[in-house]
């Protein structure tokens, strides 16, 4: 474990704030985490192990790191960069550091549940005949059966799709969607769901920038955000408000890892999330 620099002045100054022993264990548990990730990413701390090696920067990537991949909740990230700018603050006004890496951090938004689109999943049928791309809707139908949008644009995921079972309304649109997709499937003499509508294109595949852009043109007629990962959040958080799961949504919270569950969970809480 790396050592964090001037921890014994910074301990005896949160004795002169009064704070519990949780606040305290928060306090070491946010530098340990940081100073640990920084020694990995920042060269020159690395060698000096000096404050004066650490910069905005270490502070932003190490934010990043916590939102993408620890998936942390904006509550408990905001805590962390908290306590970093309580810690780099005594340094600078002790004269240890010439600058405070947190100064500029923006802490990160709470979601409100109005930040999600919840109508999506709980009026799917609706949805599946709006005027939207059909590559929208066809990621909001896969979504809905518990799969994600990197799964959803792998290499023969159709396969796992067509053993999948539809209502009436799932069946209307695919059928839809089988006529629009047939000319691009013999271009291509491809069978994967999403197929590249430019035939000049290197892969018959569809590419994560262009399904953003239909997702994109989408959200601004429907007035709703249909990023892929908040269509993925959303259905999540209305399955863990549903009191009698759907077999998609059981076999969707069954594939998820414990931090997942937990991340979700959080989630939840934080923004009174129910439907």
């Amino acid at each position: 474990m790396v050592k964090v620099p001037y921890l014994t002045g910074f301990n005896a100054y949160l004795k002169t704030r009064h704070i519990s022993p949780k606040a305290h264990i928060e306090y070491m548990n946010s530098l340990n985490d940081f100073f640990n990730y920084t020694v990995q990413h920042n060269n020159d701390f690395k060698i000096s192990e000096k404050i004066t090696d650490v910069h905005e920067m270490d502070v932003r990537l190490f934010k990043d790191f916590m939102l993408e991949n620890l998936q942390l909740s904006p509550s408990t990230i905001n805590k962390v960069i908290s306590n970093l700018n309580v810690y780099f603050k005594y340094l600078f006004s002790v004269k240890k550091t010439p600058e405070i890496p947190t100064l500029n951090i923006n802490s990160v938004t709470v979601p409100k549940q109005s930040d999600f689109p919840v109508q999506v999943f709980l009026k799917l049928s609706d949805y599946l005949q709006m005027d939207l791309s059909i590559y929208t809707r066809l990621l909001i139908l896969i979504i809905s059966k518990g799969f994600n949008y990197k799964e959803a644009l792998q290499v023969d995921f159709y396969k796992k799709f067509n053993q999948l079972k539809f209502n009436r309304d799932e069946e209307h649109f695919l059928e839809l969607y089988r006529n629009y997709i047939e000319p691009y499937k013999n271009f291509w003499d491809n069978d994967n769901l999403f197929l590249s509508r430019n035939k000049a294109a290197n892969s018959p595949l569809l590419t994560v920038t262009a399904l953003h852009r239909d997702l994109k043109r989408d959200s601004e007629s429907t007035g709703l955000d249909l990023a892929p990962k908040k269509l993925y959040t959303t259905f999540i958080l209305v399955a863990l408000s549903t009191k009698s799961l759907s077999e998609d949504q059981l076999r969707a919270l069954e594939a998820l890892d414990t931090a997942s569950v937990l991340y979700y969970r959080r989630l939840k809480r934080e923004t009174n999330f129910e439907i």
